[in-house]
């Protein structure tokens, strides 16, 4: 992803801008980073003699503000992460883009296909879902960045939006080669997106969506974050420490919020068997691990877990567009 270096190759790339994790995938391969942000606060020499907590964080600058993004940002300034949904189209979520781009090599590759996941309580509110589509128009056109004083441009050509569950499910129906699952377009299947902020159910039948079986929650991984702290911490620090083993919640803890998950579930899926397959995707799959497939599986759900339930939906965004809109 350098200036100078590009041919004229169309590519996609699939982005999840989660609230947990900013996600991208081109050509199969994944940029991932801690959908944590903040504005670099200037102290002068003030740490002398002292190293600085935030010394590995990286910086994304655009235009002439500058931004730290990922584990740590926090300690560089007031954090900017917001569970809003109109955050997804602010300045600092593009920077946290820019620094996911920063860690697959794109160059050689003139013009991209951009194919987003949104969530799909949002989508569900038409009047805010219009302005958050329309806002996503800004990301066509040429990107001008630097990520840790090195300069880079990306041009986008062309912007589809999915709702998130379908990058699981079609990742589920493509493999790596984008080869068809047998008779998987035949099959009805049943994507649950247990993200940060939201709880995203979808169903597919026959390669059609279902808007019976459409619907969601507010009951992510910021449920269980509400439930085993409240001391002042951000909620991105907190995510971290859950991440890294540091916090573990008690069985009770997850059980209290799976039993949230489980009621969201029975209100838009009264019963699981009628399904081919229930796919658990996110990050909040990973932190529930064996409770959520035994307490799927006691209710007759065919459960399909994903290779990696945290990239599921962003390596499909990229086999959509590949498949779809754009050329490999």
């Amino acid at each position: 992803m350098t200036t100078n270096e590009t041919s004229d190759t169309a590519a996609v790339i699939g982005y999840d801008p989660g609230f947990g994790n900013t996600k991208v995938c081109i050509d199969g391969r994944v940029g991932m980073i801690q959908s944590a942000v903040s504005r670099p606060k200037s102290v002068g020499l003030a740490t002398i003699g002292m190293r600085a907590a935030s010394q590995q964080v990286p910086i994304v600058e655009i235009g002439d503000t500058a931004f730290a993004v990922g584990p740590g940002s926090w300690n560089r300034g007031e954090p900017l992460t917001s569970l809003d949904y109109n955050s997804l189209v602010a300045p600092e979520r593009l920077a946290l883009f820019y620094a996911a781009l920063g860690s697959v090599d794109i160059a050689h590759i003139s013009a991209f296909t951009l194919c987003v996941g949104l969530p799909v309580p949002l989508l569900q509110d038409k009047a805010q879902a219009t302005i958050i589509l329309d806002s996503l128009k800004r990301f066509k056109g040429n990107h001008y960045f630097t990520i840790g004083h090195k300069a880079h441009e990306l041009e986008i050509s062309r912007v589809k939006v999915l709702a998130q569950p379908v990058g699981a499910y079609v990742n589920w129906l493509y493999d790596d080669q984008l080869n068809l699952r047998s008779n998987g377009n035949k099959a009805e299947v049943a994507v649950m997106d247990v993200g940060f902020y939201t709880l995203d159910l979808y169903a597919i039948a026959n390669g059609q969506v279902s808007e019976r079986h459409i619907g969601g929650a507010e009951v992510g991984v910021h449920r269980l974050l509400d439930l085993l702290v409240n001391d002042g911490h951000d909620l991105a620090e907190i995510d971290l420490a859950l991440r890294e083993g540091a916090l573990r919640p008690e069985a009770s803890q997850l059980d209290m919020w799976l039993g949230e998950i489980l009621a969201a579930i029975k209100r838009t899926w009264p019963s699981l068997k009628r399904f081919t397959a229930v796919i658990p995707t996110g990050g909040g799959a990973l932190v529930l691990g064996d409770k959520l497939k035994v307490a799927l599986a006691a209710k007759g759900a065919a459960v399909h877990w994903p290779d990696d339930p945290l990239t599921a939906n962003v390596r499909g965004f990229w086999k959509y567009g590949v498949k779809n809109v754009g050329n490999r």
